[in-house]
């Protein structure tokens, strides 16, 4: 039997695919488009069809596909600038109203209620944040803040009991809400981010005294996301480590300090990774992000930090060294370590991380990375990752025995002081270092690795002759050059 397709109507100038759908690009333009048009000559049901095709497109599986909440273009707030007509069309459809955007800097303080009704009974993401230049200018002074978020953040409540994702990524510290003072029932909320630029001290309400009474209801939160301050008293209550579907875990932004509301430790933080790994295994991934401890001294019994990735920010290098120092078992099987400065990474003992990612200027990284022993090596954003760093790596090989003897991946992205030249001597080296420990041993078992992938994504040019000489030396090769855009 053959069904008949429904017509659908569009304007003109507009093409639909063969899906049905109007591409992406004039989705976009439509706005724009029909400020020069008659808008109120459009049918409801058409801008009805419309306005479900892009809807369709920002999401998927019923959950709306992240975007930069920076953008002018979302859904439904651009085209709901149009007119009344489109308005009115689109607030009759409580689903497009699921996610919800408050710019501090552009939106207006009266609609917000607005735009919480109209999702009526249904659940809702909702991130409240800045403009973009003031969140890159991180010292820039609105004491406006924290009022505004204060203001938002009581819009809110009545609504969280059917909150599913709750942010803000604000300038400062102090204009976050204070968690201690959130005493509310989110039975619905899996993500929770309060983040900032800057550290710059605590919530005007909090003071000294604990709450005798708190209790913030989230037992479904699997993502959390939270600046220094709220961590460290979301530890004090002992509220983290009862989140027993919690996945992600990131801290960030703290300036230490003697504060007479707590200080924040490094073994607070691994005491809760070893809790909720010992007790529910669901933990994933801890990001620690631009924090300065007020102390890192660990227990001696140490921890279990057996999850599956690590990423540390802006985090002295001193404190990257006592975490692994501490760690009872095996490390995370990957470990990303960001600075942005130029810190020494020699003595970062990370011998068992099966992947490891070093971003930033790093100096002194081949002893490091010859004292690491896992699978893939990953360099990015790294202007010493130069020829000198490689010829280090392998000269620094003891020649009776097999340094790194798993490593087998090297993956670079966004680096061009290196040459071909450098990295096909590396290969070479590793071979021959690979032979040797074979001919020593012919009985072992040990896994005894060459480098057999390569990916440099954003490296600088190379030549026809040395794309081809990596090929021949690899069983995965792949290099896109920055300048030109040529991928071999």
């Amino acid at each position: 039997m053959i069904t008949q397709k429904p017509i659908v109507y569009v304007p003109a100038g507009f093409h639909l695919s063969s899906s049905g759908q109007t591409s992406h690009d004039q989705k976009r333009q439509f706005g724009a488009h029909h400020r020069r048009l008659n808008n109120r000559g459009l049918p409801p049901e058409l801008l009805l069809l419309i306005f479900e095709h892009v809807y369709a497109d920002s999401t998927l599986n019923g959950e709306w596909i992240p975007c930069s909440p920076q953008s002018r273009t979302q859904f439904p707030f651009a085209p709901a600038a149009v007119c009344k007509a489109w308005r009115d069309v689109l607030a009759s459809v409580p689903r497009f109203w699921t996610r919800i955007i408050i710019n501090l800097d552009t939106t207006k303080l009266s609609d917000i209620n607005t735009y919480l009704h109209l999702s009526r009974k249904l659940t809702f993401e909702i991130t409240v944040t800045r403009d973009q230049r003031i969140l890159s200018h991180s010292r820039t002074n609105n004491d406006n803040e924290g009022a505004q978020a204060a203001t938002v953040m009581a819009l809110i409540v009545p609504h969280l009991h059917r909150c599913r994702v709750l942010c803000f990524q604000l300038l400062r510290s102090s204009s976050l809400p204070a968690l201690r003072h959130l005493n509310v029932t989110a039975p619905l909320l899996e993500r929770l981010k309060l983040q900032c630029g800057v550290d710059d001290g605590e919530h005007p309400l909090v003071g000294s005294e604990v709450p005798e009474q708190w209790r913030f209801y989230a037992p479904v939160l699997r993502h959390l996301f939270l600046n220094g301050r709220n961590f460290r008293d979301a530890c004090a209550f002992h509220w983290v480590e009862s989140l027993q579907n919690l996945e992600d875990l990131c801290v960030s932004r703290y300036s230490g300090g003697k504060y007479p509301t707590g200080e924040l430790h490094l073994h607070d933080v691994l005491l809760i990774v070893d809790r909720l790994h010992r007790l529910f295994g669901i933990l994933q991934k801890l990001t620690l992000q631009d924090v300065s401890f007020d102390g890192i001294l660990t227990r001696e019994d140490g921890y279990d930090i057996q999850i599956e990735a690590v990423s540390l920010q802006s985090i002295d290098l001193s404190t990257v060294r006592t975490i692994f120092m501490s760690k009872t078992g095996p490390a995370p099987r990957l470990v990303h370590i960001k600075h942005e400065l130029s810190p020494c990474a020699y003595h970062i003992r990370l011998t068992q991380a099966d992947t490891l990612v070093l971003e930033g200027p790093f100096s002194h990284m081949a002893n490091a990375i010859n004292i690491w022993d896992g699978n893939c090596l990953s360099i990015k954003n790294c202007p010493t990752f130069d020829d000198r760093t490689i010829r280090d790596i392998h000269r620094l090989w003891d020649p009776s025995k097999l340094t790194s003897p798993n490593w087998s991946q090297l993956k670079i992205d966004n680096c061009t002081e290196f040459s071909a030249d450098a990295l096909l001597a590396l290969i070479d080296a590793r071979n021959d270092a690979v032979q040797r420990a074979r001919d020593r041993d012919i009985t072992s078992q040990a896994p005894f690795n060459n480098l057999q992938v390569l990916q440099v994504d954003g490296g600088p040019p190379i030549s026809p002759e040395d794309a081809e000489a990596f090929k021949e030396r690899l069983l995965t090769f792949q290099w896109h050059e920055a300048a030109t855009g040529i991928t071999h």
